[in-house]
């Protein structure tokens, strides 16, 4: 399962690189995927 815990804190990493980015917060974010999936 090590490996998995490595996938999450690495795609965490990403999400703040995205959040820098595109200047959004994670709600909005979370946001967007949210209508994404849908």
């Amino acid at each position: 399962m090590k490996l998995k815990q490595e996938l999450i804190s690495y795609s965490s990493k990403i999400n703040e690189e995205v959040y820098k980015l595109y200047g959004l917060t994670p709600e909005e974010i979370a946001n967007v995927e949210g209508v994404a999936k849908n």
